[in-house]
């Protein structure tokens, strides 16, 4: 069994959180429309983010997990965001790395992607484009005249990675919201008819949007749009040679179905493991079960920067407990996901997904 599987049965047997999602920085230089974090944006210059040997204090008393999503604001403004990641590839054995990124800065993208790739050969790297619409209509939704474009000459400028690292996808993603819900298959049909990516990748509109109406989505449109990128991503997936590829897609599929489900019943279809198997951290370190959970379990400032000692704490074991008591639910990808991973009764709908798939 290769060092990759063995560490990835090892983190479904395991009790600690193997899923990290980093909020390396609040300042952003989009304005989307439909944004759930956008009230740190706003006071993100009030903030005082984490500095690098903070990060660094804080990797060391992590055990190692497998998944880190870097998120914001916007990643790539962070000029110390390649050293970050680093040092958790280095210290905590990080198998995947997933970046979504407004690509609004091809250059710098470029330039730290390969940074990464070069200095960190045995980890999986995800870099995600946001298109919510094409051309003007991606703009508007985003706030930035010229987006579109920045998008385009990201893509030029991070396609050319692909052939020359084995370990690197490029994704380009949507979020399905109000503003975009009669377009996104013709988004993706674009994509498809003009972009060589990896996945296209479809977020749900969730969390205290910037704009109200974001929310405001027929699930028979979601439905719709799911079925077709789906069918786009089985495609690309029958294409690749990688078993964990294929199990990905496998796994976003009944995600998909999964949060369908969730939509159309108002109620919790398997249970979250958010606050265990997955945990969120703030810029300036704070400690959240789940970005959409207003419920703090710590400070690692203040926790002298132990991920244990707030893990262990009667606050957020108290919080775990309300989550499986209330049987909290909701659509946020990322957590289902995780939770799937760790569902032992979806795996039978998981493998028939996967068999579809080879």
């Amino acid at each position: 069994m290769s060092s990759k599987y063995y560490n990835l049965l090892k983190m479904v047997l395991s009790r600690k959180p193997s899923y990290v999602i980093f909020f390396v920085t609040a300042k952003c230089n989009s304005r989307c429309k439909m944004c759930f974090n956008w009230k740190n944006i706003e006071e993100s210059s009030k903030k005082k983010e984490l500095s690098l040997e903070e990060i660094k204090k804080i990797s060391r008393n992590f055990d190692n997990f497998q998944y880190l999503t870097i998120s914001g604001g916007e990643p790539f403004l962070r000029d110390d965001l390649v050293e970050i990641i680093q040092l958790f590839v280095k210290n905590n054995n990080v198998q995947f790395v997933s970046i979504p990124t407004n690509a609004l800065m091809p250059g710098k993208i470029r330039e730290f992607t390969e940074r990464l790739l070069k200095s960190c050969p045995k980890t999986s790297f995800r870099v995600s484009l946001s298109i919510d619409g094409i051309g003007e209509h991606h703009d508007k939704i985003r706030g930035v005249k010229g987006n579109f474009k920045k998008v385009l000459e990201s893509y030029k400028k991070l396609d050319p990675l692909r052939k020359k690292y084995n370990h690197f996808n490029l994704d380009t993603s949507t979020v399905f919201s109000y503003y975009n819900q009669d377009r996104v298959v013709d988004v993706f049909k674009w994509v498809n008819a003009n972009l060589k990516v990896d996945n296209h990748i479809l977020g749900l509109v969730r969390g205290n949007t910037k704009e109200k109406i974001a929310k405001n989505i027929s699930i028979k449109k979601f439905e719709e749009a799911a079925k077709f990128v789906e069918g786009l991503t089985a495609k690309k997936g029958r294409r690749r040679k990688d078993i964990r590829l294929k199990l990905l897609i496998a796994l976003k599929l009944v995600m998909r179905e999964i949060i369908i489900n969730t939509l159309k019943c108002n109620r919790m279809i398997i249970p979250c493991t958010a606050g265990k198997r997955m945990v969120v951290l703030t810029e300036e370190g704070d400690v959240y079960p789940c970005e959409l959970l207003n419920m703090k379990m710590g400070s690692l400032r203040e926790a002298d920067y132990n991920i244990k000692n707030i893990l262990n704490s009667k606050n957020s074991k108290k919080i775990v407990q309300w989550i499986k008591k209330t049987k909290c639910y909701c659509t946020f990808e990322c957590a289902i996901q995780n939770s799937l991973i760790y569902n032992f009764k979806q795996y039978p709908e998981i493998l028939k997904k996967f068999l579809k798939i080879k």
